[in-house]
């Protein structure tokens, strides 16, 4: 039998715009140390360094699985509360055709309104 050691806190969640099956994520937002600035405990994980969502799920499109405000990187993405992933409808997902997967709007910084920043649509509803 062949070991391989397994370093979990560099664990990448998925590419963007995957549907993601698991629930549990390394938080986005203090990079799953529990921490952030002036040694805090991180709002988005409480502390604890990964984070739960329901599945389905995708990476946060709005700010590209940082978990971090793209207006101001000291704040929590208002998306994915600083999850850095956020839960989807349903499995059968597309990219939303209105801002092609981005989740912001075109041209601004604001959420796209379709998708609510998540850059993903269930395809039923389109």
């Amino acid at each position: 039998m062949d070991w391989k050691t397994y370093e979990w806190k560099n664990q990448k969640a998925g590419p963007k715009g995957e549907i993601l099956n698991h629930a549990n994520f390394i938080c986005a937002l203090c990079k799953g140390k529990g921490l952030i600035k002036n040694n805090n405990r991180c709002p988005a994980c409480l502390g604890a360094g990964t984070v739960k969502v329901s599945p389905p799920a995708v990476i946060c499109a709005y700010c590209n699985g940082a978990g971090r405000s793209i207006q101001n990187r000291d704040l929590a993405c208002s998306i994915c509360k600083g999850k850095g992933v956020v839960g989807v409808s349903s499995e059968a997902s597309k990219p939303c055709p209105a801002c092609k997967g981005k989740g912001r709007e075109k041209g601004g910084n604001f959420p796209c309104l379709l998708c609510k920043g998540k850059g993903m649509v269930a395809k039923n509803n389109l």
